[in-house]
């Protein structure tokens, strides 16, 4: 034991997993709110250890000599709706400010959802909303993410069969709902409401094609660190 703590625990034989998410919020299709880099680990370290033996990711990142998770920005686990429900094995996840003018040049629409035709209310009051969610111009989508609250009590997705509900960091119930794959085709679908309360879904989209920004940071992880990497793009609507 006194000999092997002379030697640094990781190797390429050995990693530290890293899961790196470039964060990407969106309003609609050609407007972004914000833009993060948010890290993540699966091993038993935290990221402090990552980043004080990864010198060049931290001054990429402009992380100074005394980060601590008392003056570091976390990352809520809503952010990683993308690749839900890998990420309720994660905890404190650190977020980073990045630029947003590379992905305006990248993407000409971003993922969006949208109603295609007016809604219906039956004879027992229920309502059902109509929506259709593009994918924008992303290049190599992965995976489709729906996070739906308030009163639903029906939908055409999953053979018209309601998941149990989830509560994400001690939120209100919501039902979530994975749409796999890229598709050249917008996907289509209704909700069912059992009251006139509005419906609140949050949309995240998950694309494996990098920025060249992206790709750099991830390229100046030591060896000894696997990376996952990947964009995430984020948006909220009421109907």
């Amino acid at each position: 034991m006194a000999l092997s703590s002379r030697f640094f625990p990781y190797s390429i034989d050995a990693p530290k997993r890293v899961v790196f998410q470039h964060t990407v919020l969106t309003t609609d299709a050609s407007h972004i709110v914000d833009t993060n880099y948010e890290f993540s680990v699966v091993d038993s370290n935290s990221l402090l250890f990552v980043f004080k033996h990864a010198p060049e990711v931290a001054k990429e990142l402009q992380i100074g000599s005394v980060l601590s998770f008392e003056t570091a920005n976390f990352s809520h686990q809503e952010n990683w709706m993308a690749i839900y429900p890998v990420s309720f094995l994660f905890s404190r996840s650190l977020k980073f400010s990045a630029k947003s003018d590379e992905v305006l040049k990248e993407y000409r629409y971003f993922p969006h959802l949208s109603s295609y035709k007016p809604q219906t209310i039956s004879g027992s009051g229920s309502r059902k909303v109509y929506l259709e969610l593009s994918l924008g111009s992303l290049k190599e989508v992965w995976v489709a993410v729906l996070n739906i609250t308030g009163p639903l009590s029906n939908w055409s997705l999953a053979n018209n069969v309601l998941p149990a509900p989830e509560r994400l960091n001690g939120g209100p119930p919501s039902y979530m709902c994975r749409l796999s794959g890229a598709s050249n085709d917008n996907w289509t679908f209704w909700l069912e409401a059992n009251s006139t309360e509005a419906l609140r879904i949050e949309v995240a989209v998950l694309d494996q094609h990098l920025l060249e920004s992206t790709k750099k940071l991830r390229g100046l992880f030591p060896d000894w660190v696997d990376v996952t990497a990947y964009s995430s793009f984020m948006s909220s609507y009421v109907f």
